[in-house]
Formats: C-alpha cells, sequence, structure tokens
C-alpha cells in the first residue's frame, strides 16, 4: 500500500499540473494573454490552481494552518523580498564581472531622462517591493499554499531531508509550467521545449529561500512575498544583457545566484536549529 503522504503528494500534484494545463490549453484556444487584463486574469487563474489541489487533498482546515499570522510572520513577510533583491544584485554583479553588462534597452529607456542606471535600479527595488507585498503577494499566494504549504509539509512528513525536500517541491513547482512555457511560450517564447528544462533548474535553484521563510515564520505568507518580488523585479536581467535569457537571467548565471543565496539561507537554517532558534524538521 502507498504511504498516504506519498499518495497525496502524488494526487496533489497532478491536480495542481493538470488543472493548471486546462487553464493554459483555454488561453491557448481562445487567445487568452491577448490583453494586459486577459494575461492578469489568466495568471490569478493559474496561481490559485495549487490552491484548488489543496482544498480538494487537504480541505479547507489546511488553510487555516498554513496561513497563520502574527508578529513574526508580518516581519519575515516584509523581510523576504530582500532575499531576492540580493540574488539579482549577484547576478549583476556577475554580468558586470564577466563584461556582459550591456543594458542598451535600458539605454534608450532612459535616453529622454536625467535618471542614470543606479537611480533607476533604486527605483526599480522600491516599486518592486511594494508591488510584492501587495498584488504580486496575493497572486503568489495561490501557488504558495500549495508549493511551500502543502506539498512541503507532506515531503517532509516522509521523513526528507531539507535538500532533497527543496529539489521535489522545486521541480515539481518548476513543471506545473511546462504547459504555460510549451503552449503560450511563458518565459521562454524562443525555445519552449528547452525552456521547460531551464525554468525546473531555476525553480529548484530558488525554492530553498521560500521554504527558509515558511520555516523561520510557520507561514507560507512571507514565502508569497518572496515569490511576489521574483514576478516584480526578475525581468530586470533580461534588458541588462545582450546573452539570451536561457543562458543569463532565466539560465545559469541565474541558478548560481541563487544556489548562492541557498547555500547562505541553509547554512543560517543548520546554525539556528543547533541553537533550537527554528521549527523542528529534517534538514
Amino acid at each position: 500500500m502507498i504511504n498516504k503522504d506519498i499518495r497525496d503528494i502524488i494526487l496533489f500534484s497532478s491536480i495542481a499540473i493538470l488543472s493548471a494545463l486546462i487553464v493554459d490549453y483555454t488561453a491557448y484556444l481562445t487567445g487568452g494573454m491577448s490583453t494586459i487584463t486577459s494575461s492578469l486574469i489568466w495568471g490569478f487563474v493559474r496561481m490559485y490552481t495549487p490552491t484548488i489541489a489543496v482544498l480538494i487533498v487537504g480541505g479547507w482546515g489546511y488553510l487555516k494552518k498554513c496561513l497563520k499570522i502574527d508578529r513574526r510572520v508580518v516581519l519575515v513577510f516584509l523581510a523576504a523580498p530582500f532575499i531576492t533583491f540580493i540574488s539579482l544584485l549577484i547576478y549583476l554583479a556577475m554580468i558586470i564581472i564577466a563584461g556582459v553588462f550591456t543594458p542598451h534597452q535600458l539605454e534608450s529607456l532612459l535616453s529622454s531622462s536625467s535618471i542614470d542606471f543606479s537611480l533607476f535600479l533604486v527605483l526599480t527595488f522600491f516599486n518592486g517591493y511594494i508591488v510584492s507585498l501587495t498584488l504580486n503577494a496575493i497572486f503568489a499566494l495561490g501557488e504558495e499554499i500549495g508549493w511551500r504549504g502543502f506539498l512541503l509539509d507532506k515531503v517532509q512528513s516522509t521523513g526528507m531531508s531539507l535538500i532533497k525536500s527543496s529539489i521535489i517541491v522545486g521541480a515539481l513547482w518548476g513543471l506545473w509550467h511546462a504547459s504555460a512555457i510549451v503552449l503560450l511560450g511563458h518565459n521562454y517564447p524562443d525555445n519552449r521545449i528547452a525552456g521547460v528544462f531551464l525554468f525546473v533548474v531555476f525553480t529548484v535553484s530558488s525554492t530553498l529561500p521560500h521554504i527558509f521563510v515558511r520555516l523561520i515564520s510557520s507561514s507560507v505568507l512571507p514565502a508569497a512575498s518572496l515569490h511576489g518580488s521574483i514576478n516584480a523585479v526578475w525581468g530586470l536581467t533580461i534588458i541588462t544583457t545582450e546573452l539570451p535569457r536561457e543562458v543569463a537571467g532565466l539560465g545559469p548565471l541565474a541558478f548560481a545566484s541563487w544556489i548562492l543565496v541557498s547555500i547562505a539561507l541553509y547554512l543560517l537554517l543548520v546554525k539556528g536549529k543547533a541553537l533550537g532558534m527554528h521549527p523542528q524538521g529534517p534538514y
């Protein structure tokens, strides 16, 4: 007989992926991405398919468990986007050091104003921070209830380590995007099949930070603001170099920046657990 946790993992993942496929195929058939409004509707409905899967498999009671709110949750919620900002700064440092920082698209956008790149970056982070805590967090919450909420709990209930849990949760998170990439060209309009594999690596590399804020807060809300910050500012990687996104902002350079951040946060978790500062769980 299949272990109940494994059965729930399979059932949840299947429902989330299949329902996302239905949303994407509907958009593909109807041209539902033709306007900003239709794109927002598509994104909102799609991002709540993991929540639908949680409700089917785990029931309404699970939402109360993972949506805990207290002072610690609020503080981590407010701080979480800075993890993305740090990763983005690491990425920018890498392309500058490598000599491939070529923001020609930005220069054309800024040529008619007195704003230089440094000020533009500050404004981007400021605006991105506000959006991360508001609209983007509301959208991302639909996913985080599933990925860093129900799925993470079920995976860790099997006794898997933090690293293995991150890989499994990140891989399923990435595969959930596959139909959007193949059918709609989401994130990888020119290399859709390769994009599926690349995005799985991207989501695996960026999953541990989401798990970090979930574990230290015991809520998925900070994971939503972190996820929202990626959606808010990571597009900057595409317009700061002439390298294809498959190599740069959604490729190996991005993976490297997130892996560095993940290693640092993993060490903090291990140290915190040794000091009895974080929730118990298989690390």
